[in-house]
Order: structure tokens, then sequence, then C-alpha cells
């Protein structure tokens, strides 16, 4: 039997409002009993997944800097289709702009209260700490992006179309099964991604819901957090719809290019606002720990912690979320990438990104950690004992400056997420081979993303967020193993041709 695109859509959105139903029929099953599970999985596969990053950290590094890292994205005859800035908007947005503003001042801080790293080995506690978020959020993550799109980019003759899913796990398996075998194959392959995909994004906007309705209710006063979610999940509905009804050029693009602006006009006032010589300091001390942890920490992760546990709960969580998200990322940036040479991909997408991740983490975490230690105002432990609260708790230090950079965060908040989201649709739409279908399909996925992300927030667990997006993930993990080795196999049989 023929798997058709349509079936394949269906199979996927019925799969996908299933597990939503379930959530709300049974709410504690995510809680007691799919949570333990994902718990379970990450401490017995999360640390070889980790030295899996990091050997494609390096790998693709080396890429970009040999003889084929001139080599065009989509193939030698592929042509640029957007502006340097728009690429860069796009790519930032999908990538992980909604965390950069969530963990912007927490994450740092948390960590500082209780340092995960030996402090034998890290002495430094703010430093160690930045270090150890951007382990997180850094360079591994963002490389895991560009895999991902390296593999799917048609970068050789074998490769198949860019953005084929199952190509590079066709030449992986070779010609071990027959033509239905195949099929149904890349019927599974699709449909996991698709899943992977879509609850990759569903965590990321119940947890991004999280965050704009505590700065709502600490700002308006209003104390119905539901009523609160409710509202901004509505308004996101709205506004990755019309963005992915749009389409790239004049929907995703546009919002990502003003969200990138808001967000470096928002970066340089803080600059200007706070004490620069501290977070100058942490940025240096930070970085130099950082390097420490790429160039040997990394590589035995589990002995620079106090508690190895502390890694299937942050570090682990956090890759198996950046593989969930792999699928449509990478997918999305082959896309935007075409005409573009290896070298200048791996440069857009895992170094300047790098950078962008420690000078933003820096600034805001840095300049929260001083003014609590200068001021005694309190921001350590509003962030400890809740910390979606620690952005707004230290903006609401800077007078009217600070109301202004609550809500122009939580404007630029809503708005990478949307970006995120109306990206995701699209590509699963890809996937699904109903690309240039913007038909009542278009609007179930936007309404399905909406009634999922729903449930999650009713919960009003961040962790939970976090185990719900890397639901995909994990089945995942499988099929990108297989299109590493496809891909290697189909660069090797070019390279001797």
């Amino acid at each position: 039997m023929k798997h058709s695109t349509s079936s394949l859509e269906k199979t996927a959105l019925a799969i996908c409002l299933t597990v939503a139903l379930i959530a709300v029929v049974l709410p504690n099953l995510m809680t007691e009993q799919v949570q333990p599970m994902i718990s379970t999985a990450l401490a017995h596969i999360g640390s070889g997944f980790f030295l899996l990053i990091n050997f494609l950290l390096f790998a693709v590094i080396i890429l970009a800097f040999s003889p084929l890292g001139t080599r065009k994205i989509g193939g030698e005859n592929a042509r640029i289709e957007y502006s340097n800035f728009g690429w860069f908007a796009m790519l930032f947005a999908a990538g992980m702009g909604s965390g950069l503003v969530f963990w912007g001042v927490a994450e740092t801080a948390l960590h500082s209260l209780n340092p995960p790293l030996k402090q034998s080995l890290y002495p430094d506690r703010l430093a160690s700490s930045l270090a150890l978020t951007l382990v997180n959020w850094g360079a591994h993550a963002w490389a895991l992006y560009a895999v991902f799109a390296i593999v799917l980019g048609g970068l050789t003759q074998y490769s198949g179309k860019s953005g084929d899913m199952c190509a590079p796990v066709m030449s992986a398996i070779g010609n071990k099964v027959d033509k239905q075998g195949q099929l149904t194959l890349c019927f599974v392959v699709k449909l996991i991604a698709v899943f992977a995909i879509f609850f990759g994004v569903v965590g990321t906007i119940a947890n991004s819901t999280l965050l704009i309705s505590k700065g709502v209710e600490l700002e308006l006063n209003i104390t119905s957090p539901a009523l609160i979610g409710s509202l901004i999940v509505g308004v996101l509905f709205i506004i990755y719809t019309v963005s992915a009804k749009f389409g790239i050029r004049r929907g995703v693009q546009s919002l990502s290019i003003f969200n990138v602006i808001l967000a470096f006009t928002l970066l340089i006032w803080l600059l200007c606002v706070v004490p620069i010589a501290p977070i100058i300091q942490i940025a240096l001390d930070g970085t130099g720990y950082y390097i420490q942890l790429l160039v040997t920490g990394t590589w035995q992760f589990d002995s620079q912690l106090n508690n190895s546990d502390w890694a299937n709960r942050w570090t682990y969580n956090y890759y198996f979320w950046w593989l969930a998200w792999g699928p449509f990322v990478g997918v999305f940036l082959a896309r935007i990438s075409q005409g573009r040479a290896v070298w200048q991909f791996v440069l857009a997408v895992v170094c300047i990104p790098t950078v962008v991740t420690i000078i933003w983490f820096s600034a805001f975490s840095g300049a929260a950690i001083e003014w609590d230690k200068l001021n005694q105002s309190g921001i350590l432990l509003a962030i400890k004992d809740d910390y979606s609260q620690g952005l707004f708790v230290f903006f609401h230090q800077l007078g009217w400056q600070g109301t202004v950079f609550i809500w122009a965060s939580l404007l630029l908040l809503l708005v990478f997420v949307a970006t995120s989201a109306d990206s995701a649709i699209l590509v699963i739409k890809q996937l699904v081979g109903r690309e240039n279908s913007q038909g009542i399909t278009l609007y179930a996925w936007c309404l399905a993303l909406f009634l999922c992300s729903y449930v999650l927030l009713l919960q009003h667990d961040e962790l939970l967020n976090r185990s719900v997006a890397i639901l995909g993930a994990l089945p995942f993990l499988i099929i990108f193993i297989l299109q590493l080795v496809g891909f290697l196999k189909e660069f090797v049989r070019d390279l001797c041709k």
C-alpha cells in the first residue's frame, strides 16, 4: 500500500491531538508516568548523547575550514534567496530566541546560588555558573542545528533534494529493504519527525507563556494566571497563524527582523543603564571557564559536577530539547540558506549566535547579580523562590526604564515564540508533502498547537513542559543517528568519485 501525503498528515494530526486529549482527561498521567519515564531515559542515554554532540561541534567546525567548506547548501547551482540580515534574523529567531529571554537573568543567577560545578576545579562561583549556562545554550546547541541543516542541505549529488528527511536514512540502510519497505520507513521517519517538532514547540509555547503571564501579573496586579495564560496563548495563536499563512518572506522574515532589532535595542539600552565593568568581567571570566569546559570538561562532564544527576535535569534535558527542535530548525535553515557556502553557514549558525549568547547572558544575569549585590534588592531570593519572576524583579529596580524593559521583553518573548511556531508549522507542512497547501490543514496544525499548549499551560509546571518538549526527541534519536551514517556514506561516495 502506498502511503499518501494526505494519510501522513492525517495520521500525524490525529496522534498529536490524541496525546492532547489524553492530557486533558488524565492530567496526572504526564506528571506521574511520562515524566519519570523520560527522566529514566535521560539517566541512561543522556551522557552518551552529550558526547555525540561534543564530537559534532568539533566536526562541523573542522568541516567549515576544510576544502569542503566551499560547497553550497542546496548544491552548486543553488542561489541565495534572502539578504544577510534577513537570513540571520530568521535563523536566530527560529533557533532559540525565546529561551534567551526566558533564562537571560534566571539561569546563571540560579546556578550561582548553588554551583553545580566543583569549586575545586572552578573556584569562581559566578564565572562557573555562566560557563555552565553557556554549555546549555551555546555552541553545542547551535552546532546540532547546523549538523541537521548540513545533513539535509543537499551538499552531495547523492543527498536527494534539500530538506529531504528520508534520503540520509535510505542511504544508511542501503538495499536492505524493498520498495514497499522504503515507503513505509519514510512514512515512519516523517511521522516521528513531525511528532518531535510538534511537541518540542508545544513545550516552548507553554514555558514561555508562564514567563509572560508572570510579567503581566506583576505589572498589572492581576491574580488570575489561568485567564492571563489563556489570553496569551490565544494571542500567540493569532500571530503565528497569520504569519504562517503569509509564508516565509512576508510572514516569518518580517517578524524575525522586527524581533532581532528589538532584542539588540533592548540589550544596548540595558548596557547604557547598568554598570558595564562587572558585565565585562563576568563575560571574560565565564568565557574562560566555558572554553576550559569545551576543551576538556565536557568530554568527562559528570566528573566536573558536584552531583551527576544535575545534568539529567538540565544539560541533557536541554540537549534532547534541541534534538526535538532539530528536524524543524534544520529543515528550515537548509531552506533559507540555499546558495550559502558551508563555511559561511557555520559562521552564521554556530559562531555568531554563540557570541551573542555570551553577551546576552553576561549582560542580563551579570547586571542583575551585581545590582543585587550592591543594593540588596532581593533579586536572587526572588529567583530562588520562583525563577520566572527574576527578570521582572530586576527590571523593577530600574525605574521607568525598567517598566519599558519589562513590556519590551514580553513583546520580544511573544514574537520569538510566534516565529518558532510559524517556522515549525511551515516545516511540518513541508514534511507531510503539503507545503503549498494553505487550506484547512494549515489552520488545523495551528489549532492543534494552541490546544496542546493550553492543556500543558494548565499544569503550570516548567519541568513538565521541558519533559513534553523532548517527548518526540527520544525516538527521533535513532533516526538522527541513521541520518548521520547515511550522510557520511554519501560524502565518502561523492569524494571517491
